[in-house]
């Protein structure tokens, strides 16, 4: 029987370029958050409305789940790594970015997390193209209850993008 953790966060990845957002479910254990080899991922235009974005980020949660230690090979950073790189080409083909770099200029990325009746958004700062993020002050994360009132999860959403540096 796989018992999840009280300390389980259901958790997603949200993306947005100057072409699309991307919001995607990680799956894993307290500490160890990784995407899955064929995740729950949606793109949307940048104009999506408030409720799509709420409605996709609410599915993403729910499709989140918890991987004990028996799938080992879940944790492997190699397929870690590899399923991250397919997901670059995805969207390099997708979006006709010519380079990581370019389909990483502009990018921004918000961690979500919902956990303890709450969800949490944080945005985080592009280092530079090729060099990772950077977390930002607490005060940027923008923090809502649970709902189902997905407008109002998806303004949420929408004000942690515009947090991003």
């Amino acid at each position: 029987m796989n018992i999840v953790p009280s300390t389980f966060r259901r958790t997603a990845a949200i993306y947005r370029s100057a072409k699309f957002i991307s919001i995607e479910t990680l799956s894993g254990a307290p500490g160890l958050i990784y995407r899955e080899d064929e995740p729950y991922r949606i793109y949307l235009t940048p104009d999506a409305a408030n409720e799509l974005l709420g409605h996709t980020l609410l599915t993403a949660f729910v499709k989140s789940r918890f991987v004990d230690n028996s799938e080992s090979e879940f944790f492997d950073p190699d397929r870690a790594t590899r399923v991250y790189e397919n997901w670059e080409k995805d969207v390099m083909q997708r979006y006709g970015f010519k380079s990581r770099c370019d389909a990483n200029e502009s990018m921004d990325w918000c961690g979500a997390q919902i956990f303890d009746g709450k969800i949490k958004i944080e945005p985080h700062r592009h280092r530079s193209p090729g060099s990772g993020w950077r977390n930002l002050p607490p005060e940027k994360t923008v923090i809502v209850l649970v709902t189902d009132d997905a407008e109002a999860v998806g303004a949420a959403v929408r004000l942690a993008l515009s947090r991003c540096e």
